[in-house]
């Protein structure tokens, strides 16, 4: 789990909300797909490519390929097969920096500091959404903070409802961590820290879709239990 002595609660969940009615403003809708799960990363990518294309225009395309390295030395940018050395946070810094699968504007990002780093990833493009990355032995833990648990009505019953929603929000799970003096809600993805630079790039953008989704099924809870 990532070093809770760098993360706060995220006060994004009005600007996410205000996020998803923007699209809906802007007449778009949410889709769903089912595919085999071998091809799932290469279906979203190609669906993800399609929605930017025809939502972002010019001024969010992809950078210009950049000369490659080791990811000891500033990582892979254009990595499509797993690594034999572990990532380290400030190789995935530059990776992501420097790799033309990330679109201009997309994140911004930054090192924290600590007895183990923590890369914030703020998704410009996901109302400023944090995002927290850390890396410890074999794992890569990308995480996102939701809301505080005592700000959540009926948190015994919410939190059943969450286990059962768990299948409704793919690739992320829900938990409960201690920031500072209170329990908040998170939601995190892992990762090999072997993994391709590719497939951390679709964990972030994964988990900040699925913390929009958190915050609908926190709705619809609202409106249940009501």
């Amino acid at each position: 789990m990532t070093d809770a002595a760098h993360m706060t609660p995220n006060p994004g969940t009005d600007r996410i909300r205000a996020w998803r009615q923007a699209r809906r403003d802007a007449g778009m809708v949410k889709l769903e797909f089912w595919v085999p799960q071998g091809c799932r990363d290469d279906v979203r990518a190609a669906v993800h490519a399609i929605v930017t294309d025809s939502t972002r225009g010019p001024a969010l395309a992809p950078r210009r390929p950049r000369p490659t390295s080791s990811p000891s030395t500033g990582a892979d940018p254009h990595m499509d097969a797993v690594i034999e050395t572990a990532w380290t946070v400030p190789a995935i810094k530059r990776a992501l920096e420097e790799s033309s699968l990330v679109r201009e504007g997309e994140m911004t990002l930054r090192v924290l500091e600590g007895a183990d780093p923590v890369l914030l990833a703020t998704m410009n493009e996901y109302g400023d959404l944090p995002i927290y990355l850390s890396v410890g032995g074999e794992q890569i833990v990308v995480s996102v903070l939701l809301w505080p648990v005592s700000e959540q009505a009926d948190a015994a019953r919410f939190n059943e409802f969450l286990l059962k929603a768990q299948r409704v929000v793919p690739l992320s799970n829900f938990a409960i961590t201690s920031v500072g003096d209170q329990d908040v809600y998170e939601l995190m993805g892992e990762l090999s820290s072997k993994t391709t630079l590719q497939t951390i790039l679709i964990e972030l953008r994964t988990l900040a879709e699925n913390a929009i989704d958190a915050t609908a099924l926190r709705e619809t809870f609202g409106a249940e239990a009501a």
